[in-house]
């Protein structure tokens, strides 16, 4: 009888009109339908439980689906540009997006881990994607990268960078580019382009939308794959995609 009186107390809250406060109970009511709840809750624990964790679970599947699909929609409209830095063959039947920052560590030994699967794999286009956010000097590293691209030097450049264990300053950055052979006063200008500062920015909030928060960040195909992967799961990814 309690647990039916619990129900009906409840159903009243949720018809009741937006009015109705909890001082138009007396201490008595109050008292006794507080006794309930907190009985219901004592016999009815793991089924609140259970209910709560399979909406948790259809929630983050839910979350996944749509990640799934505006992932897929990314890489076909990436796959449609040509002002993207590129690694593997450009003509790949997979592909694999990196979003990354010079300052990450784990980036660090993912670049390691890519060169192992383009060596693998000859089939799978790599297209990296900038996303600094550990720093001004991140984004300054990104810049000087991006500029890079205009000579066409971008991913001896980008492996220079990224395994540079010391600052990404300005005068490390031009060191480096001098030893890739970089005409450094052309990457000076470039680096400033607003278009850079404009792609950066997409690059960052594109990520972000897609539930990538973080460095390294990976899709591959249609599946996103947040932190560190290494060559044998990339490459295992890869084939479940081609399949």
């Amino acid at each position: 009888m309690r647990r039916i009186l619990f129900l009906f107390t409840v159903l009243c809250f949720l018809i009741a009109p937006i009015e109705a406060k909890a001082e138009d109970f007396t201490e008595e009511q109050k008292a006794e339908i507080q006794k309930m709840f907190e009985e219901y809750l004592l016999e009815n624990g793991d089924k609140i439980i259970d209910s709560v964790s399979k909406y948790q679970e259809r929630a983050a599947e839910e979350e996944r689906a749509e990640a799934a699909k505006q992932a897929e929609a990314f890489v076909a409209n990436i796959s449609k540009r040509d002002d993207l830095p590129t690694a593997g063959n450009a003509d790949g039947d997979v592909v694999v997006v990196e979003f990354f920052d010079y300052n990450c560590g784990y980036c660090r030994r993912a670049l390691e881990e890519l060169q192992k699967v383009i060596e693998e794999d000859d089939n799978i286009k790599v297209v990296l994607m900038d996303m600094p956010i550990l720093g001004p000097s991140s984004r300054e590293a990104a810049k000087w990268s991006l500029a890079a691209e205009e000579q066409g030097k971008y991913w001896e450049y980008h492996t220079k960078i990224m395994n540079f264990p010391g600052e990404k300053s300005a005068r490390n950055l031009e060191k480096l580019a001098k030893d890739v052979g970089l005409d450094v006063d052309k990457l000076k200008e470039d680096k400033d382009n607003k278009r850079i500062g404009a792609m950066l920015d997409k690059n960052i909030e594109q990520a972000r939308a897609m539930g990538i928060r973080g460095t390294p960040g990976f899709i591959i195909g249609k599946e996103i794959t947040p932190g560190f992967i290494p060559a044998d799961e990339l490459l295992r990814i890869i084939k479940d995609q081609r399949n």
